[in-house]
């Protein structure tokens, strides 16, 4: 199936975009280049950015991984603990908050954020968007060991959450203060080490890794099957689907280190050398 649509996706990633993450810098540049340079970069964020950040609060955000569209917004998180909703437009902050190891984010009904917080925080947590701060208490919290990945379903009112050997469905009960989290389902990864969670391009299902697979997650039956093309695949930090065009875009780890320097694309096969950067997620801009 991929080879057959391997021609279209060649020429359909022409004028789309990606968000790149990895060490303090956000950026976002073309998808149709073989080489990505600092004059590729369409738009770039750091903390200093945003004056609504505290310069105490900078060194959180060193470490990024991970960086969601949001329509005019990017949700990014740090590995050294930072969360921040900004403004593409102006990079205004509108949003900010430490949680220990934030690994995702994500943005629920009644103007609140889920964070995913892994190793060191292992747990889940609701933020109120309209109460920042670097050190705020969160209206919930529930125990997620190894938190990797977060995702609202606006179809179920469901959030999905991934942890290091499970993948959870979550009620969101009650509102502001009252906000509480529900386990409805847990669903045991294939193999450990859950790493990345996103929307597949049908809407019916989510794309799950693991240290060793990538999976394909059923939300209606809550069955994990091989994702063909990267099924036996190690290292890789994020999968992304095109909303509308079969074009793939992931990043793999090197065998050594949590990075790399290439962005990883299927349908067609090809990569996008970043000279000098260190990789962790990328997000098609859409």
């Amino acid at each position: 199936m991929f080879a057959a649509m391997a021609f279209l996706g060649a020429s359909a990633v022409a004028g789309d975009r990606l968000i790149v993450c990895g060490a303090e810098e956000v950026f976002i540049i073309p998808a149709d280049i073989a080489v990505a340079r600092e004059a590729d970069q369409s738009w770039r964020w750091t903390a200093a950015d945003s004056p609504e950040i505290p310069e105490t609060l900078h060194p959180r955000f060193r470490t990024t991984d991970e960086c969601k569209p949001v329509g005019p917004y990017i949700l990014i998180t740090s590995s050294a603990d930072g969360v921040a909703l900004v403004r593409r437009e102006d990079k205004r902050c509108v949003f900010h908050t430490t949680a220990r190891n934030a690994h995702s984010a994500c943005l629920l009904p009644g103007e609140r954020v889920a964070v995913a917080a892994s190793t060191g925080g292992d747990e889940l947590l609701v933020f109120d968007q309209n109460r920042p701060g670097g050190e705020v208490t969160p209206l919930a919290r529930l125990s997620l060991p190894g938190g990797h990945g977060v995702w609202w379903d606006a179809k179920s009112s469901r959030l999905w959450a991934l942890g290091t050997q499970e993948l959870l469905k979550v009620e969101l009960i009650g509102a502001g203060p009252k906000t509480q989290l529900r386990v409805e389902a847990r669903f045991a990864l294939p193999t450990p080490g859950g790493h990345d969670l996103s929307p597949a391009r049908d809407g019916k299902s989510l794309l799950v890794s693991s240290d060793t697979h990538v999976y394909v997650f059923d939300l209606a039956t809550g069955r994990f099957s091989p994702y063909e093309p990267l099924r036996k695949s190690p290292g890789i930090k994020s999968v992304h689907e095109h909303l509308t065009l079969p074009a793939v875009v992931y990043h793999q780890a090197t065998e050594t280190t949590w990075w790399s320097d290439r962005i990883r694309f299927l349908a067609p096969e090809r990569t996008i050398h970043l000279p000098n950067q260190r990789i962790y997620k990328v997000r098609w801009d859409n």
